[in-house]
Order: structure tokens, then C-alpha cells, then sequence
């Protein structure tokens, strides 16, 4: 079957009627299938035992993953895009992309506790609909974040997968993974709000509107706003809480060189919660109006990339920061922790191939207690490694083997991104191998 009836074919498959959507415009059916065969285990997890009072992380447990082997499908997708010409130098845009899960049956639904695709599923991925013109362009939908999206100028290994700057870059450790769309759940305990993904910077962010600029002189600017649905209901028996992102990046690329810096803010989205102990979360849950409950996470990620002949380095330096405040907050209640990382990427073309390689720290960071008293941050740290090498064939196609390790420091529980943990225990290090195949396609109907 050649690209153009495997595009018709697909595109029946999701009822589109390509005829009806390009009248008066254009839009083009794309997709990359990206498949890995890997090996994968934990060891080194350290022994088990109790946390010491003030102390943030995981409480070990002694417990590794033995080693597996898996088929796994990275961020694979199809999609259909287009603009059609409204006047006064404007064009109506829309994108819908989907999951495919090439690896197990497409079940069309979402699994929320981990914010990633079951399978596969209709207009899971980058989706929305909107304007575009001279000004640049504005859309409502589902989006990765600007913060997000800086990241994979530099990410040496397609931006997905085990091997990517996910496990260290958007995350604070503690097993929180990327994220497609998170909304604030409060726990059973009225302790926190249950859903770690809470904490993750790596989002593809729902309920959002985004505006994108121009480029001037190199020089081009995103802006996104997820809206505030999750507020609460003005009543004394529940804590008043706004939970809303916003965020922004702007990138500077001039010949051989590209920086970029991103910015994003989560308010009240308690990202502390997911990190703290449980008994040592500040509360959120109201009891005839109280508590008075509050937070702010911020990103803040530099971005920088050149390319000399046939190498291209990258880098990226992050700090993230987390801030809870609860007018009933117990003094051993953690209050805020914030963590630095930084990674160092490179690329090097080699004939039809590519060498690829990734060094990523996250620091151990600094904490803080509501009451002031002694906390510690200590073996919170992790680091990834990762070696891998593509050889592009005919046909937009690619050949890949990666190495992989993220080595955990005794209270940390970094681990796998792309939503492919085997579980993270406490100073476990993750270990990766793989070789896969990435098909890609697109036309223009």
C-alpha cells in the first residue's frame, strides 16, 4: 500500500471527510510511528527502613523490579491539520492528533491517575482550533505548554521514550511523570490532592488557550493560559482554592545558535502534596471554613543549542520550586522545596547515522517546614545517562538502539518518563536498553 492510500485508508478509519474539510482550504493527514522492543529493570533500591523526622522523600523499601522485556509505542500518533482563508487576512486553523497504541489495542479513554493515553484514543494529543494572521496566531484546546515544548530543541532522542530529558527535565522526582491533562483531585485524607501529576512541569495542558507570535528577527514569543474550572463553590464548608496555569517561553535562534527561556506558574495546584509525606502534607480540605489554603509552583528552564558542521550541543539548566501555605498547618507540615537540574545533550551525524548521547543531575534541593523547625532535602538527587545511535533509511524512516540509566540517590525516586515507569523505589536505579523503528508521513490533500 503506498503513503497515499494508507492516508485515505486512515483517515476513513476516523470518518473524516477530507473532500468536505478541504473545500476552500488545505489539510494535511501526518503521522509517526515510533516502536521500541526494550529491556528494562531496577536494582540498587535502598535497603529498607523508616525516614528520619524532617526528612523529604520516599521511605525505602528495599524492593527492585527484575529485569523484563516490552514492546513499548513512544508519543505514536496520527493527526489531521489545516487553515482555510476567512478574509481581512485571516485563516481559520484547527489540528486534531491522536494516540495510537501500536503496542496494545487502542481502548479510546484516558487513565487520569497518570494523565497518558490507554492505547490510543480520538483527539488525545495536541488538538485545538483558532486564528491566525499577521498578529500570529490564537487557538483553544489541549497543547504542550511553552515551558514544555523548549525542551525538544535540544532533547537528543525524538522528545519520548524511556530515554528522553523527561526523566529528570519538568519533573521533581518523587515518581511523578509527564502529564497530558491534570485536573486537582483532593485526597481521601483532605491531606492533599491525590493526583501526583500535579507536580509535573512535563504537561500537555487542557482547558487552555494559547497565542503564539510572529517571528521577528529570530526572535518569537508563546503565551498559555489553562483555565481556572477547577475553582471553588463560594461556601464556608469548603476551602477556597483557584487552581489556574500560565505560562510563557521566548526563543532566539540566529544561524548556528538557538536560547530560549520558559516560565511557568501553577496556582493551587498543591504540587507540594504529591512530594510530602502524607502525614506531613499541609491540610486543604475545609472544615466549617477552614482551612485558608493556598500554593504556588513556579518553572523557570534556560535552554541552549549550537550547531558546528555536523554537531549540535545542547543544554538545559531548570529550577523548580513549590510553595504551600494552610492556616491550620501543622509546624512539621512541609511548606515548600525547590530543586535545581541541568542536562547536556549532543548529536553528532555520522554518514546516514546519528550518535546521540544525554547527561542529565537533579540537584537534592532545600525544603522547608510551616513551623521552622530542622528539614532536610538530602538524597534527593538523581542522574540520567543515555547513549544511543539512529541510521536513517529511504522513506522517512529510522533505525534506533539506545542505552539507558537513571541512578537514583538513597531517598530519590526518579524514573522512566513518557509515562513508562516500572515503578520507582526509593534509590533504585532504572535501567533501559532498546532498539526500535520511527516511520513518519504526511500529505497535503
Amino acid at each position: 500500500m503506498n503513503r497515499r492510500s494508507l492516508a485515505l485508508a486512515v483517515a476513513s478509519v476516523f470518518a473524516v471527510p477530507l473532500a468536505a474539510l478541504a473545500e476552500g482550504g488545505n489539510v494535511q493527514i501526518y503521522s509517526t510511528i515510533n516502536v521500541d522492543f526494550e529491556g528494562v529493570q531496577t536494582t540498587g533500591a535502598t535497603a529498607a527502613g523508616a525516614l528520619l523526622p524532617g526528612q523529604l522523600g520516599a521511605t525505602p523499601t528495599g524492593v527492585n523490579s527484575p529485569s523484563r522485556s516490552r514492546v513499548t509505542s513512544n508519543s505514536s500518533n496520527i493527526g489531521f491539520r489545516g487553515s482555510n482563508d476567512i478574509g481581512a487576512g485571516l485563516s481559520a486553523i484547527f489540528q486534531i492528533e491522536s494516540a495510537i497504541g501500536v503496542d496494545n489495542q487502542a481502548t479510546f479513554s484516558s487513565n487520569t491517575a497518570s494523565g497518558s493515553a490507554v492505547g490510543g484514543g480520538f483527539a488525545t494529543r495536541n488538538t485545538g482550533v483558532g486564528l491566525a494572521g499577521q498578529f500570529g496566531r490564537v487557538f483553544y484546546g489541549q497543547w504542550d505548554t511553552p515551558y514544555k515544548v523548549i525542551s525538544g530543541a535540544v532533547d537528543p532522542l525524538y522528545f519520548t521514550g524511556i530515554a528522553y530529558t523527561g526523566a529528570i527535565i519538568g519533573t521533581p522526582g518523587f515518581g511523578i511523570g509527564p502529564v497530558t491533562n491534570g485536573n486537582v483531585t483532593l485526597s481521601a485524607d483532605g491531606k492533599s490532592y491525590a493526583n501526583a501529576v500535579n507536580a509535573s512541569f512535563e504537561r500537555r495542558q487542557g482547558n487552555s488557550i494559547q497565542y503564539w507570535s510572529p517571528t521577528f528577527d529570530g526572535l518569537k514569543a508563546r503565551v498559555v493560559y489553562s483555565a481556572n474550572e477547577g475553582r471553588s463553590n463560594s461556601s464556608s464548608a469548603v476551602a477556597q482554592v483557584n487552581p489556574a496555569i500560565w505560562g510563557f517561553s521566548a526563543e532566539y535562534e540566529n544561524g548556528p545558535a538557538y536560547v530560549a527561556w520558559g516560565y511557568e506558574r501553577h496556582d493551587d495546584y498543591f504540587g507540594l502534596g504529591a512530594i510530602a509525606p502524607a502525614a506531613q502534607a499541609v491540610p486543604v480540605a475545609a472544615l466549617g471554613g477552614q482551612p485558608s489554603a493556598s500554593s504556588r509552583d513556579t518553572g523557570n528552564k534556560f535552554v541552549g543549542r549550537y550547531t558546528a558542521g555536523n554537531t549540535q550541543l545542547g543544554a538545559i539548566y531548570e529550577r523548580l520550586k513549590y510553595d504551600q501555605t494552610s492556616s491550620v498547618a501543622a509546624d512539621t507540615d512541609f511548606k515548600s522545596y525547590a530543586r535545581n537540574a541541568y542536562a547536556f545533550t549532543l548529536v553528532q551525524k555520522i554518514g546516514q547515522g546519528m550518535l546521540r548521547a544525554l547527561y542529565g543531575r537533579a540537584q537534592d534541593g532545600s525544603c522547608a517546614l510551616a513551623g521552622g523547625g530542622a528539614c532536610s532535602a538530602s538524597g534527593l538527587g538523581g542522574k540520567q545517562v543515555t547513549l544511543g545511535y539512529s541510521y536513517t533509511l529511504p522513506g522517512q524512516t529510522d533505525l534506533y538502539g539506545f542505552y539507558t540509566r537513571i541512578a537514583n540517590d538513597a531517598h530519590a525516586t526518579y524514573q522512566f518518563a513518557n509515562a513508562a515507569g516500572i515503578g520507582a523505589t526509593a534509590g533504585a536505579d532504572n535501567i533501559g536498553v532498546g532498539l526500535g523503528v520511527r516511520y513518519t508521513f504526511d500529505k497535503t490533500f
